[in-house]
This record gives structure tokens, C-alpha cells and sequence, in this order.
């Protein structure tokens, strides 16, 4: 399948360096250099590294690791300047001391440009909303080494938002995030996880509408297939996860108004109920999702909310003995995440299932890490179906990045 790439390529023979940065003025210097030299820079992030096209052979990548994460703290009005370079854990350690945080729902050991180039997220989306909805505004180095400021400090300052939405979730292709400015929310005093039985996922599709609107509606809500221990397999059983994050009264009642809900699904019942502090809940939402860091085979599944369940159970059945499939979902949000110690015959046959149930749901696919084919057969395409933004992308990325020297053919590769 021809694969041609936006922009111009580096001729001659593939040569590869590496680079630190820890400054906003060395980012700069590295953009500078790359665009005399037409040696592009590619960054393709610590837990995103097989998503998307493989890098030209010849590149400069790079890691930004700021020694300052945050750069200013406007404490009262609830925003925070922070450094791209900037771990999550970082961040938040400085945030901590005036009792707030930034509800990134990501890995501590992300960067803040990595969350933003990739609109990492997670089930706490549904109380504050994805990056694009924390992020006020930010700066980013342009293909001439210029540092381009978008966006505002406070929600009434905010100008020029499209281009931060254009950046979030660009993978890094039309310029390189440098620092944003973040809204910032007071911790939680109280979180009550509530844990759910769940037969089949699909029964509840009809029903995350009417949760979200009642007075049970929680601060996240994901499920996954169960694991069984004794037998080191996935059972036919899902588990359930919600949260509430109140005192323990205000928690109770929307407990009460859940035990209401779910009267009406078929096969889901509460299977645990108890308080916690919020870093307690943080730490499992981040262990619920770790084992995507460590397989060959992952592949992130976008469809309608109202499908989110009918297509999980289409996949547990996928798996048979053969096949060991972790599958998790945000269904408020249609994410599914699959995955495990597939080769690439059965990741093939997995990606024709997903393609046939977004074919018929819509949506998207993309595979976070592939399994390479054997034998020369044809590797498997990293996004599909084709998304009708996709030309609008390919031109702003001729606009922005003329030159091509940022993650060049990462995602906007013409097939």
C-alpha cells in the first residue's frame, strides 16, 4: 500500500542522533536546526511510541524534560503555567501544597507535552472534561523556531482557542508544545468507589444516559473484563468502577440513587462500596490501565457511547483459547481499549472484528502497538476508517509545518 508523506523528504542515507532538552531555549535551537538541516525531529512519547507510522530513517529524536514544571501558579484564580517538559507527577507534587491538582487522568510519568500531543485521558473526563476542556491556552515552537502563544491565562482571556484544540491530540505534528496554561481544581475531601457486578456491558448502554443525567451521576465510571487469579484468564464477568467525590453524606445519597438505577439492569448489582482518599483512587485508576504499557498488541476503539457495551462483549467473545484479550471501556465516552500477547495473525483477525463493528457503529480505530507480520504480509494500518476531518488536517499541516520536520507521516501519511 503506498504510503507518500506531506512535505519534502531528507535524502541520503538513514542516520538517527538523539537529544535532552531540558530548556524552552534549547527546544528552540533544536526546531532551528532542524529546519536548516531538513533532518526532522520526532518525539513519539514514553507510552506512545507504537502509535502511528513508523519515523523516517533518518530524524533527531528528542526528549523534553523540563527542570521546572510549573512556572507560575496563579493560586486563586484556580489556573496554573506549567512546562510541557513537565511530568504529571511533578505538577501535581506542586500543586499539592496549595491543595489542588490538575485531574489529568494520566500515567504520573507522562509529560504534560505527551498529554497534550496525544489527548491523553481517562474516566475522570466525565467530571472535568478531556484536555482540551483544562487546557486555557499554550505556547508552541512553529517550523521556524518562533514561540507562538495561543489562548489566555483565565477563562475570560482565552483567544485563538481553536489552534490549542488543533494541538491537543496532533501527535505532534503541527509544533511543539512548550508550556499551557491549565485550569486547576481543589482535591477532593472524600471519594466513595463503588464497585459493580456486571453480567453483560451491553445491558447498560441504554442506561448511561439516564445515570448521567440523575443524581447518580458519578465523578468516573469504567468497567473491564474480570480477571481471574487462580486461573490467569479473563472470565466471562465484568467489573465495574464508579466513584463519587463528596463528603461521605452527599456520597451516600448519589450511592442510594445508583442502587435505584440499576434496578432496572439486567444482571448488575453493587458488589462493594467504601471510602477512600482521592490519592488512594487515583493510584487504582492508573493500576487499572497500566498492563496497555507492557503488550504488543493494543489497539484504541472509538464508537458511539450507546455501543460501548455490545461491542465489548463482541470482543470478549473474540477471545478463545488461543486468545487472551484484555478489554477496558470508558462508556460514557465510547473509548474501548483491547489488547494483549497477540502475534500478528490474530491481531489481523482482531483489527477485521473492530473494523466490521465500527463499520456498522462508526467510529475509529488505532493501534497503539502492532505486531510485526511475518513472512512479508501486509502490516496492519495504524488508523481507520478514514475521518472526515482528515483533508483539513493535511492542509493545516502543509500550513504549519511546510517543511515537514515535526514527526513527519506520523498520522497525516496519504494512503
Amino acid at each position: 500500500m503506498p504510503d507518500y508523506r506531506l512535505g519534502r523528504r531528507v535524502s541520503g542515507q538513514a542516520s538517527t542522533s538523539s537529544l535532552t532538552i531540558r530548556t524552552t531555549d534549547e527546544l528552540i535551537r533544536a526546531v532551528q536546526s532542524a529546519a536548516q538541516t531538513g533532518v526532522p525531529l520526532v518525539d513519539y512519547g514514553l507510552a506512545h511510541h507504537g502509535l502511528g507510522h513508523a519515523p523516517p530513517a533518518q530524524r533527531t529524536s528528542f526528549v523534553f524534560q523540563s527542570d521546572e514544571p510549573v512556572l507560575e501558579h496563579y493560586e486563586r484564580d484556580m489556573t496554573v503555567r506549567a512546562s510541557a517538559g513537565g511530568t504529571l507527577a511533578a505538577i501535581n507534587a506542586k500543586l499539592n501544597e496549595t491543595n489542588q491538582i490538575v485531574p489529568l487522568d494520566a500515567e504520573d510519568d507522562l509529560t504534560l507535552g505527551e498529554i497534550i500531543h496525544h489527548n491523553v485521558y481517562g474516566p475522570l473526563r466525565v467530571s472535568y472534561g478531556s484536555v482540551r476542556d483544562l487546557t486555557l491556552g499554550l505556547s508552541y515552537i512553529d517550523h521556524k523556531g518562533r514561540t507562538i502563544t495561543v489562548g489566555g491565562r483565565t477563562v475570560k482571556n482565552v483567544a485563538g482557542y481553536d489552534v490549542s484544540r488543533f494541538m491537543v491530540g496532533s501527535l505532534g505534528e503541527l509544533g511543539i508544545v512548550s508550556e499551557a496554561n491549565l485550569r486547576t481544581y481543589a482535591i477532593p475531601e472524600n471519594v466513595t468507589q463503588v464497585d459493580l457486578h456486571i453480567d453483560n456491558p451491553a445491558s447498560l448502554d441504554r442506561h448511561v444516559t439516564d445515570l448521567l443525567l440523575s443524581g447518580a451521576a458519578p465523578a468516573h465510571f469504567s468497567y473491564a473484563r474480570r480477571f481471574d487469579h487462580q486461573t490467569g484468564r479473563h472470565d466471562a464477568t465484568w467489573i465495574g468502577h464508579l466513584a463519587y467525590f463528596a463528603g461521605h453524606t452527599g456520597c451516600m445519597v448519589q450511592v442510594r440513587s445508583l442502587e435505584t438505577l440499576i434496578e432496572t439492569c439486567e444482571g448488575v448489582h453493587i458488589d462493594g462500596c467504601g471510602d477512600h482518599s482521592f490519592d488512594h483512587d487515583q493510584t487504582e485508576r492508573v493500576a487499572r490501565r497500566i498492563w496497555r504499557r507492557t503488550v504488543p498488541a493494543l489497539v484504541k476503539i472509538i464508537i458511539p457511547p450507546a455501543a460501548t457495551g455490545s461491542v465489548c462483549t463482541a470482543l470478549a467473545q473474540f477471545a478463545d483459547n488461543d486468545v487472551e484479550l484484555h478489554v477496558d471501556a470508558m462508556p460514557v465516552h465510547g473509548c474501548i481499549f483491547a489488547g494483549g500477547e497477540l502475534d500478528h495473525a490474530a491481531a489481523a483477525r482482531l483489527d477485521e472484528q473492530i473494523n466490521a463493528a465500527i463499520k456498522h457503529h462508526g467510529g475509529l480505530r488505532a493501534w497503539y502497538t502492532r505486531p510485526e507480520p511475518s513472512h512479508g504480509g501486509a502490516a496492519i494500518q495504524p488508523f481507520a476508517p478514514e475521518q472526515p476531518e482528515w483533508p483539513i488536517l493535511r492542509k493545516l499541516k502543509q500550513t504549519m509545518d511546510p517543511d515537514n520536520i515535526f514527526n513527519p507521516g506520523r498520522f497525516l501519511a496519504a494512503v
